[in-house]
């Protein structure tokens, strides 16, 4: 397919097309061997692999066993790849930037709280500051 597929715009993978890329990373499976693997009915999995395939992200190969039947096996091309790991890496960003929002979410609030809290002591720190400052004076 074109390169225009492997652009971060129109890459987009769900979960499941995450899971069968993952499953068929390192060895050529077949679709049944997949669904099980992904633990999706057979029936779902195949069009995601049809779609996988005409992304480009996937390859069938047909390997005859004997003189009259064969086995389709589905891989990942160099493309489906590339793809998987721009979909994992943005997800792992996504996540990194959802927990560092979430950190410093949590840690003004935490500042708030706290200054929240101090005021008084520092108040009441002033009054009893002032109030020894008048008696020290007072008494002389």
């Amino acid at each position: 397919m074109s390169s225009s597929n492997t652009s971060k715009e129109s890459i987009y993978l769900n979960r499941w097309e995450i899971q069968i890329l993952k499953c068929i990373k390192t060895n050529s499976k077949t679709e049944k061997k997949i669904a099980k693997e992904v633990a999706v009915d057979i029936s779902v999995i195949s069009p995601l692999i049809t779609n996988l395939m005409l992304q480009g992200f996937v390859e069938r190969t047909r390997k005859r066993r004997m003189h009259f039947s064969s086995k389709e096996y589905f891989s990942t091309t160099i493309e489906g790849l590339a793809a998987l790991e721009e979909a994992i890496r943005g997800t792992s960003n996504a996540f990194w930037n959802q927990l560092t929002s979430i950190l410093k979410d949590h840690g003004e609030r935490m500042l708030v709280e706290w200054s929240n809290k101090s005021l008084p002591l520092k108040i009441t720190l002033g009054a009893i500051n002032m109030t020894y400052r008048l008696a020290k004076n007072h008494s002389r």
